[in-house]
């Protein structure tokens, strides 16, 4: 009985779940350069799952649990680095859904085609200034965020895998 139960909540799981490979840029200002990452990036019901197989970094969230592991073994965050990943997660998890009453608490929403800029109000101006995204057939294609230590992060997605 637990296997049936078991092999229903993968499948739906599985069903609910959307993976993309992805390109990360993230420009430091503070040492004015520029890093590429490329990973796999894994929506699910109430989280998502970031996998960067080069440098064989993984990190899972769901809930309020953040795990990252390097090589398969659990690193310790500390707690500071931990929140932070988790805002920026919960704000991947936003604009992924594209739940405008929860965007327009948050930002300050101007669309122009497909394309919209978010610009940061209440507490969230404290780190990020901005956030550009391009979603086409209800599909994120991209999204660059201006954090306020004039840092920026753009995630572009290259396909959808499942």
């Amino acid at each position: 009985m637990f296997k049936i139960l078991l092999i229903n909540m993968m499948l739906s799981l599985s069903i609910m779940a959307q993976t993309f490979n992805f390109t990360e840029l993230r420009y430091s200002d503070a040492i004015g350069k520029t890093i590429e990452l490329h990973g796999e990036i894994t929506f699910v019901k109430d989280g998502l799952s970031i996998n960067y197989p080069k440098t064989k970094r993984v990190l899972k969230y769901s809930g309020d649990t953040l795990v990252y592991e390097v090589d398969k073994q659990e690193v310790e965050l500390g707690l500071m680095q931990q929140m932070q990943i988790k805002n920026y997660f919960d704000m991947l998890i936003l604009l992924h859904s594209g739940d405008e009453s929860a965007l327009n608490e948050m930002f300050e929403l101007e669309k122009k085609d497909a394309m919209m800029m978010l610009r940061a109000k209440g507490s969230i101006k404290d780190y990020i200034t901005k956030i550009e995204l391009l979603k086409q057939n209800k599909q994120l294609d991209f999204v660059k965020l201006f954090l306020t230590n004039n840092d920026t992060i753009m995630i572009t997605i290259d396909e959808k895998i499942r």
